[in-house]
């Protein structure tokens, strides 16, 4: 992994103070700006890279959006340090895996980067078992495909209001195809698992007091706040506030 901020104290604290070989983390290099971390991605080729958003001369954004236009293969995680989600959201699209919000703790960390390192190894186990010639004669290679194509389209977009239809459109397959699939090779119905993702979302947006309610709602793809609060309760047995008072 290589770690990318430019201030240092940050930068050094997470390089020195976590233990990353817990996690199956290597930390191969790191990097104060946009420039220097495309310079070091070029050279090292990580699996993954942590980066900041807000940086002189590139920024993150400038630099993921670079690191995909040249296609180097590498899981992306996102730091932030504002409360504005546009920042994530553009992140989002450039197919980033996923983000933490400063200052996060321990345990946001670690979920966060569990999710990561398990998506570097589905795409070397792809890379490696299943050539192109497999994914296209069809069979159960092709439909673990799809499965993953759905779950990095959900994990990548679950912010915007995302349908069914939208997401079976982006896989060009028919919704009753693209969900006996899904159902087949992860036991969950689409539906299921996009409102998982947000709900894990969610959850973690209210342990932070700064977001209200609505924003969080909106911050996960719900644009009415009072259906958000009936869904949340439906999945974790409380209410957005209940859960946020165990928290405070």
């Amino acid at each position: 992994m290589v770690i990318v901020d430019d201030e240092d104290i940050i930068r050094e604290g997470l390089r020195d103070f976590v233990d990353w070989s817990v996690m199956g983390i290597r930390i191969t290099g790191e990097a104060g700006n946009g420039r220097e971390a495309l310079q070091k991605i070029r050279e090292l080729k990580p699996d993954i890279l942590l980066t900041d958003v807000v940086m002189p001369g590139m920024n993150g954004l400038e630099l993921i959006q670079v690191i995909r236009e040249e296609a180097h293969p590498v899981e992306i995680v996102v730091l932030s340090a504002f409360e504005n989600f546009q920042y994530i959201k553009s992140a989002l699209k450039y197919d980033a895996v996923d983000y933490l919000v400063k200052p996060f703790n321990q345990i946001e960390l670690e979920q966060v980067m569990d999710k990561v390192v398990l998506q570097v190894k589905r795409d070397k186990l792809i890379a490696e078992f299943i050539p192109e010639q497999t994914l296209a004669a069809g069979g159960r290679t092709r439909e673990g495909r799809i499965s993953q194509e759905i779950v990095k389209l959900i994990e990548r977009r679950y912010m915007e209001k995302l349908s069914i239809q939208d997401i079976a459109n982006e896989i060009c397959l028919s919704i009753n195809h693209m969900a006996s699939v899904f159902k087949k090779e992860t036991g969950d119905t689409v539906v299921d698992y996009l409102t998982k993702v947000r709900m894990m979302h969610a959850k973690r947006m209210l342990r932070d007091p700064s977001y209200k309610i609505y924003e969080i709602a909106d911050g996960t793809g719900y644009a009415d706040a009072n259906y958000f609060a009936k869904v949340f309760k439906k999945y974790s047995g409380l209410s957005p506030k209940e859960y946020r008072d165990q928290w405070s």
